[in-house]
């Protein structure tokens, strides 16, 4: 009981630098989650629905977020938290990773739903975005 706070304090100090990306990575599972549970039931009614697979947001949190923890600690006891001149890269590098996983399963979910992929949008925007530049460009040149 005595080494409760000393080991709390420790371990707050080690977490504080990653705690946005470990919020990040909670919020795009629980995001992925709701919509998940929404197209279940919307698509296959509520008797479709089964609370015991929700368990399996416990084990990938769990992954996810230790993952994240330990590439934080190798990068202090290896890199001095700074490699290419990044600080906390690895950690942020597996939090992308894992941000792709959960954005790419919302967007099967959001297909199943009738929705066009997040990706066909967003290529279609910056093609709109390109040709704007474009025309924005034409315009300087004739004044």
């Amino acid at each position: 009981m005595k080494f409760l706070i000393p080991i709390s304090i420790i371990f707050a100090s080690f977490v504080t630098p990653i705690v946005p990306l470990l919020a990040v990575m909670l919020s795009a599972v629980l995001i992925d989650t709701m919509l998940g549970i929404y197209t279940t039931i919307k698509v296959n009614g509520k008797g479709s629905f089964k609370s015991h697979l929700l368990f399996n947001i416990v084990i990938k949190l769990a992954f996810y977020l230790s993952t994240i923890m330990l590439s934080h600690g190798v990068s202090i006891a290896f890199f001095e938290k700074v490699l290419f001149g990044i600080t906390d890269f690895l950690p942020k590098i597996i939090t992308a990773v894992w941000l792709y996983i959960e954005i790419k399963s919302m967007d099967e979910t959001s297909m199943k739903l009738g929705n066009r992929s997040f990706f066909v949008i967003v290529k279609e925007f910056i093609g709109k975005l390109k040709s704007l530049k474009a025309d924005v460009n034409e315009i300087k040149k004739d004044e």
